[in-house]
């Protein structure tokens, strides 16, 4: 269901760029010819720029007094267009990243406040490094979030380095993510068995692993580490809560005290039906089951961050495109700015010439 919705979006993003695409090239046709100067139209709107009238040579004339500072208008070009209907799309991803960044941190918090006591059964809580998923929730999605930002500013302010940085982290992070999935799909069931412990032997030495122990077994309707028989050495006390089951799994009737959890219908002394599963077993099937919820959406997350990255470098390389054309038309106003002050100059000089009256020299007589 989520990769339908995710192909969904994508056609109708896709089918968007496209509708907007046709729609501003047959605006950028209709106006004026993109960024061709024409002199018959040009006034002076350079910031803190405008001169006394100029004549050009076709007998045309521009305002080029000292005036006010107004900013420079520009025709906007079929680049220009597209760079809007990018932005809008990459906005829209950035939008949805934020959208699934919290849903990460919320689903994160509430998986750990339910679930967290069955970190203490993950072998890394016992080396001191409590690396639960729920906690690897929480870190993508706040590491989603935080890079978010750079698209959002990025789009906004028009940075080309903004958005490149950004395509680049959502790279890392696509390719990263990639491995991750490919791992957690080809973890066989003996890798995910040697990442629980679960110490049923010290049942009776730990109150924190008897509390732990019993709350496992309620939870996930099991008992022991792999079956009831590791309670057999257990040395009980009378202030544990124990009931003794009869078993015949291997070999005749056995009678093994257990924890009084481990019975789901007891019967004083004696325990009528047990928790036959054991726990190692129930951690690994739901680890497994989680693991493929979390790998589905992954992968659904995936089409979208390569959504985002396509988008991310067009709308870069549309950045940069109109800046160069700015910069150009910039460059070549200033050029016929330049280039009417001389020819205004040359007329002056010449019409100057030509009112000045011709006086010959005076003679002087000789006696």
């Amino acid at each position: 269901m989520p990769t339908f919705i995710v192909l969904t979006f994508m056609h109708f993003c896709f089918y968007q760029l496209f509708e907007v695409s046709l729609a501003s090239r047959s605006r950028a046709t209709n106006s004026c010819s993109g960024l061709r100067f024409n002199p018959r139209l040009f006034t002076s709107r350079l910031s803190g720029t405008s001169l006394t009238k100029v004549s050009f040579r076709d007998n045309t004339e521009v305002s080029t007094g000292v005036s006010k500072p107004r900013k420079m208008k520009f025709n906007k070009t079929e680049t220009e267009y597209n760079m809007k209907s990018v932005k809008f799309l990459l906005l829209t991803i950035t939008s949805m990243f934020i959208i699934i960044a919290a849903l990460m941190i919320v689903l994160g918090f509430s998986v750990y406040s339910h679930y967290h006591t069955f970190s203490f059964f993950y072998e890394s809580a016992q080396s001191g490094r409590l690396f639960t998923p729920s906690l690897l929730c929480i870190l993508l999605g706040m590491f989603l979030l935080i890079v978010t930002m750079f698209g959002f500013f990025g789009s906004l302010k028009q940075s080309t380095c903004l958005v490149n940085l950004y395509a680049l982290i959502l790279a890392i992070m696509l390719i990263l993510k990639l491995v991750v999935i490919i791992l957690a799909f080809t973890l066989d069931s003996s890798t995910i068995h040697g990442m629980m412990y679960i110490p049923a032997w010290d049942y009776a030495a730990d109150p924190e692993i008897e509390m732990e122990m019993d709350r496992l077994q309620i939870s996930l309707n099991c008992c022991g580490s792999d079956s009831v028989f590791d309670y057999m050495d257990v040395p009980f006390t009378s202030n544990h809560s124990t009931t003794i089951v009869s078993t015949n799994i291997v070999g005749p009737p056995m009678d093994v005290v257990v924890p009084e959890s481990c019975c789901v219908s007891p019967g004083g002394e004696f325990c009528h039906r047990h928790r036959e599963r054991g726990c190692r077993t129930a951690l690994v099937n739901l680890f497994s089951q989680n693991a493929t919820v979390i790998g589905v959406m992954g992968v659904s997350v995936m089409f979208i961050q390569l959504l985002g990255i396509i988008f991310s470098l067009l709308l870069a390389r549309c950045i940069r495109k109109v800046k160069s054309e700015r910069g150009l038309m910039s460059w070549r106003i200033k050029e016929q700015m330049i280039m009417a002050r001389e020819d205004a100059k040359k007329q002056d000089d010449n019409k100057s010439v030509d009112d000045s009256v011709y006086i010959p020299p005076h003679e002087s007589s000789t006696a």
